[in-house]
C-alpha cells in the first residue's frame, strides 16, 4: 500500500436515487419485439416502450411469444407472458414487476402496493452489473466508473469484437494492429502497442473465464452475448494482478431452462479495394431436464477480406482474417437458489499477412516488403463454477483452465546484417500459455446497512516462449532463444460496505496478495541458461465513498492496481542500460470523483468523473537494437482527465455520446532507458468525442 494512496483518502463526495415512470398503463405504444426468451423480449421490450420493470424474477420463465402492433402497455405485457411461467404485475404508475404464476392458475396484471424504495424497481437498460464483484448492483446505482452494453445493442450496431465496444465506451482504447494482435488499455494508461512479456494492463474476461495474461485480445467474435461491462480504474482489491488499468467482462447469455430454440444467421461484406468476406453464425438452446438443466451452444465462421497490395512481393489484398470459433455452456438448478454452470470456449484466428502500410498518400493500403507476415491466434478454455444461497451468506465458487497459443513472422530484412545475413532475414515468434484459476467468494448482508464480502483466490500461470531468426527461406535459424516463465499468485481479499445513513456509504476493502515467479533462458550457442526467482507479497486496499441524492449519485474512491516481477532472456544492456536481467513489479494509484444521473423519468441518464492516476515504475515490452523483445522499466508516469457519458432513449431511438480528456505523462523518466524527448505514454489520444 503507497503513501500515494493514503492521500487520496482525503475526498468527500454526495450523490441520489433513480428517477420513475415513463410510459403509463393506457397509453398506446408501437412495439415489435420476436419470439425469444422472456427476459431477452422484456428487455427488447422496454426500450421500445420506454417503461420500468423489475425483470428480476424472469431468468427461469421460459420463452415468449413476442409481441407486434400498436396496443397499452400492460396489454402488450400480457402477450409477451403468455405461456410463460411468469406474468407482469404493475407495482405503480409506468413500473411493473415479473413474478412467477401459481401454478394451475392464469396470473394476469394486476397492481400490488409499490415498494418502499423506488430505487428497487430496474429499468430494463439498468441491468444488474457484475464486474464490481456485488450481487445486487443496479448500473444507475453504481458508484464506479462502470459502463454497460447490452447484447441487443451490440447486434444491432454490428459490433462483434472489442475494437466496436471501444467506439462506444469512454476511455476505453483498443489498438489498431489487427484481430489477435491488439492490446486494451482505458483511461490512458497505456505501456506500449505491442503485446510481449509483461502482463496485460487490462483484465479482459469471458464469464469466469480471464482471457489474457501477457498476451494480446485473442479477439473473440461477440456472439449470442447478454452484455459487455467496462470497469474503469486499478482493480487490484477485486481481480488481483492485471488489472491495473481496470477491466472489461464479457457476459454472455445462459442456457435458458425452458425454451428449446435457436438462431441461423450468414452475412456477406464487400470491402472497397479488397477481398470480400462473410461470417456464418449458429445459435441452440436445448433443455435437457425442464426447469433443471439445459445447454446452449454457439458456434460462428467468419472470414474478413483483406486490403493491403505489396508489389515487391507480388501480394494483393493481403491481411485476410479467417476466424472460427465454438462455445458451449451448461447450466443445471438442482434445487431453488442454486446454479451449476460449466462451459468450453475455443477459437483459432489466423491472418495472411499483417496490416500496416508504408507507401505514401497516392497509395494508402500498399508496402514494400520482403517477406509476408502471417500471424495466428488460438485460443480454448474450460471452466466451471458453483452459486447458491447458504442462508447467512451467498457462495461462489469457480474454476477454469485455458490455453493459448500465438505464432506471428515479423520481416527482419533491415536488420539482417546485424544477424549475419545477406539477404532476407525472418523473426519467428512463437508463444505457448496456459492457466489455472481458483476462486470462492463468499457476499452477504446484516440488515439493511452492512453488506459485506470475502473470498479465497489462487492461480498459475505457464508461458513458454520461443524466438528464432532466420533467412526465411527455410534456411537453419542464426538465432534461436528460449524462455520458461512461472508465475503463481494467492491471495485474500474482502470488503465491507456499511451505510452510515439512508443516503450515505463507505466500502473499504482490501487484497492481500503474493506472486512468486521463476524463469529459466538460454540462447543457442551460448553455454548454460540464466534461471532466476523473484516474488513480491504486499496488500491492494480500495475505499469508496457514495452519496444517493435524488436523481443522482455522487461518488468518490481510491484504489490500486499491479503487476508482479519478471525476467528478461538475452545479454544485459551495456554500460548501465536496459535490458536488464530483473524487471521490477509497477503499481498504479488512482482516486476518482464522479457522478451519475438519472431524469426525465429516465429517458436521460449519465455520468461524469475526473479522475487522477499515478503510475510507478512502468513495465513496458519493447525492442532492442535488432528488433528482439524484452521488458523495460519506463520509469513513472502520471494521467489527469476527466470523461463524460451521456444517453437519451425516446420509444426505439437511443441517442449516446461521449467524450474523454487525458494527459498521460512520463514524469520521471528511468535513467536506464532513453526515450528521447518523447515523455508521453503511448497508444492514447489526449482527446476523443464520440
Amino acid at each position: 500500500m503507497s503513501r500515494a494512496f493514503l492521500r487520496l483518502l482525503a475526498v468527500a463526495c454526495g450523490l441520489a436515487a433513480p428517477c420513475a415512470a415513463q410510459a403509463q398503463a393506457g397509453d398506446a405504444v408501437e412495439v415489435s419485439v420476436r419470439p425469444q426468451p422472456l427476459r431477452t423480449a422484456l428487455m427488447e421490450f422496454g426500450l421500445q416502450a420506454g417503461v420500468t420493470i423489475d425483470a428480476g424474477g424472469s431468468e427461469r420463465c421460459g420463452t415468449s411469444r413476442g409481441v407486434r402492433g400498436r396496443m397499452s402497455v400492460e396489454t402488450a405485457l400480457s402477450r409477451l407472458t403468455l405461456g410463460t411461467n411468469c406474468a407482469a404485475s404493475r407495482v405503480s404508475a409506468g413500473a411493473y414487476r415479473i413474478i412467477r404464476r401459481t401454478p394451475g392458475r392464469a396470473a394476469p396484471l394486476h397492481s400490488t402496493p409499490a415498494p418502499s424504495a423506488p430505487s428497487t424497481v430496474a429499468t430494463l437498460d439498468e441491468v444488474v452489473v457484475t464486474a464490481a464483484r456485488a450481487d445486487d448492483l443496479l448500473l444507475s446505482r453504481a458508484p464506479y466508473g462502470l459502463s454497460s452494453l447490452d447484447g441487443l445493442t451490440l447486434e444491432r450496431a454490428g459490433v462483434t469484437d472489442l475494437t466496436g465496444v471501444a467506439a462506444r465506451v469512454a476511455g476505453l482504447t483498443v489498438t489498431n494492429l489487427g484481430p489477435g494482435r491488439d492490446k486494451v488499455f482505458i483511461r490512458g494508461m497505456a505501456d506500449g502497442p505491442v503485446a510481449g512479456q509483461a502482463q496485460a494492463l487490462i483484465g479482459l474476461y469471458l464469464d469466469d473465464v480471464r482471457l489474457t495474461y501477457d498476451a494480446p485480445d485473442p479477439a473473440l467474435r461477440l456472439t449470442d452475448i447478454e452484455r459487455v461491462e467496462v470497469l474503469r480504474g486499478p482493480q487490484g482489491a477485486l481481480y488481483g494482478a492485471g488489472s491495473m488499468g481496470g477491466v472489461v467482462q464479457v457476459v454472455t447469455r445462459a442456457p435458458d431452462l425452458t425454451g428449446f430454440y435457436g438462431r441461423a444467421t450468414g452475412e456477406a461484406a464487400l470491402t472497397s479495394g479488397g477481398s470480400p468476406g462473410a461470417t456464418a453464425e449458429l445459435m441452440i438452446n436445448a433443455p435437457l431436464f425442464r426447469d433443471r438443466l439445459a445447454v446452449r451452444l454457439v458456434g460462428y465462421d467468419e472470414t474478413i477480406g483483406g486490403y493491403v497490395d505489396d508489389p515487391a512481393l507480388g501480394l494483393g489484398n493481403s491481411g485476410e482474417v479467417h476466424r472460427q470459433g465454438l462455445r458451449a455452456a451448461a447450466l443445471w438448478s438442482p434445487r431453488e437458489g442454486w446454479t451449476l454452470r460449466a462451459g468450453f470456449l475455443a477459437q483459432t484466428l489466423s491472418a495472411d499477412d499483417s496490416q500496416y502500410a508504408t507507401l505514401g498518400p497516392g497509395s494508402p493500403y500498399a508496402r514494400r516488403r520482403r517477406l509476408a507476415e502471417p500471424n495466428r491466434n488460438d485460443f480454448d478454455g474450460l471452466w466451471a463454477s458453483v452459486e447458491g444461497d447458504l442462508g447467512w451468506g451467498r457462495l461462489k465458487a469457480s474454476s477454469s483452465i485455458q490455453s493459448h497459443s500465438l505464432d506471428a513472422r515479423y520481416d527482419a530484412t533491415p536488420a539482417a546484417a546485424l544477424f549475419g545475413l545477406a539477404g532476407t532475414a525472418a523473426m519467428d515468434q512463437a508463444d505457448d500459455l496456459s492457466a489455472a484459476v481458483h476462486e470462492i467468494r463468499l457476499n452477504g448482508d446484516q440488515g439493511a446497512r452492512l453488506k459485506w464480502s470475502a473470498g479465497l483466490f489462487f492461480s498459475e500461470y505457464t508461458h513458454d516462449g520461443t524466438v528464432a531468426v532466420s533467412d526465411g527461406a527455410g534456411g537453419p535459424a542464426v538465432l534461436l532463444r528460449r524462455r520458461e516463465d512461472h508465475v503463481d499468485e494467492a491471495a485474500l481479499f474482502g470488503d465491507v460496505r456499511y451505510a452510515l445513513s439512508d443516503r450515505l456509504a463507505v466500502t473499504v476493502g482490501a487484497r492481500v496478495f503474493r506472486i512468486g515467479v521463476e524463469h529459466r533462458s538460454g540462447t543457442a550457442g551460448t553455454p548454460g541458461f540464466f534461471e532466476g526467482e523473484d516474488a513480491l507479497v504486499d496488500v491492494a486496499p480500495r475505499v469508496v465513498v457514495e452519496y444517493d441524492r435524488g436523481p443522482f449519485v455522487f461518488y468518490a474512491l481510491a484504489t490500486e492496481g499491479y503487476r508482479g516481477p519478471g525476467f528478461n532472456a538475452g545479454a544485459e544492456g551495456a554500460g548501465g542500460r536496459q535490458p536488464f536481467r530483473s524487471v521490477r513489479p509497477d503499481e498504479i494509484t488512482a482516486g476518482e470523483i464522479g457522478a451519475r444521473f438519472s431524469l426525465l423519468g429516465g429517458h436521460l441518464r449519465g455520468r461524469a468523473a475526473v479522475f487522477v492516476a499515478d503510475w510507478s515504475d512502468i513495465q513496458s515490452d519493447r525492442f532492442d537494437d535488432r528488433g528482439l523483445p524484452f521488458t523495460a522499466n519506463l520509469g513513472d508516469g502520471r494521467n489527469e482527465g476527466l470523461e463524460g457519458e451521456v444517453q437519451w432513449r425516446s420509444g426505439p431511438w437511443t441517442l449516446d455520446g461521449h467524450a474523454v480528456v487525458n494527459d498521460p505523462d512520463l514524469t520521471h523518466p528511468d535513467p536506464g532507458f532513453d526515450l528521447g524527448d518523447d515523455i508521453r505514454l503511448p497508444a492514447v489520444a489526449d482527446f476523443s468525442l464520440q
